[in-house]
């Protein structure tokens, strides 16, 4: 089991990554309020003659591909793994005073962020290349999906941080 001191750092870690993936959801409000109110200028001072039905499904795929590539590395970035990386994970953590489970749950969770976030950056370009609100809504929708299905889960935090220790636990004398 985890000690206080551990489930306190973990909460306050915890509010810390909710309050990060809060802050990640105001630009994609952010980009629909500027295409509504700046869209058309913008357009009209790029004029940029590019095939934008080839370049939707170009980034249509890119999108299914982040998704893809968004939940096979979080899933690997929190696999509790063998002895070697949870000792270079303590000695990166050892000068500071969180937890080894919520420096990596951290990491997990931002860079799953930023790349559902990429998702709506793709329909933010194609709007700006002369396609419709409709594609813009299309990719800003997927992307706040794909934020609020990789939003930071207490329970899932908890769970790798008793799993990490335990394995710790396990480990011969000697290595630790």
């Amino acid at each position: 089991m985890l000690t206080p001191l551990e489930k306190m750092a973990i909460e306050k870690g915890f509010l810390t990554l909710k309050i990060i993936w809060a802050a990640m959801f105001g630009p994609l409000l952010i980009y629909v309020i500027i295409c509504h109110q700046f869209g058309h200028e913008i357009r009209q001072v790029a004029n940029i003659q590019i095939p934008v039905d080839v370049l939707k499904y170009i980034f249509l795929g890119l999108s299914l591909v982040t998704l893809f590539l968004t939940h096979h590395l979080r899933r690997s970035m929190l696999a509790v793994r063998s002895v070697g990386p949870v000792i270079k994970l303590a000695d990166q953590t050892s000068y500071s005073n969180q937890p080894q489970a919520l420096v990596k749950y951290t990491a997990a969770v931002i860079v799953s962020l930023a790349l559902s976030e990429s998702i709506g950056i793709y329909g933010l370009v194609l709007f700006f290349l002369g396609d419709t609100f409709r594609t813009l809504y299309t990719f800003i929708i997927i992307s706040a999906f794909a934020m609020s299905y990789y939003r930071p889960k207490q329970e899932e935090l908890v769970m790798l941080a008793i799993s990490m220790k335990a394995e710790q636990d396990q480990r011969p004398r000697y290595l630790h």
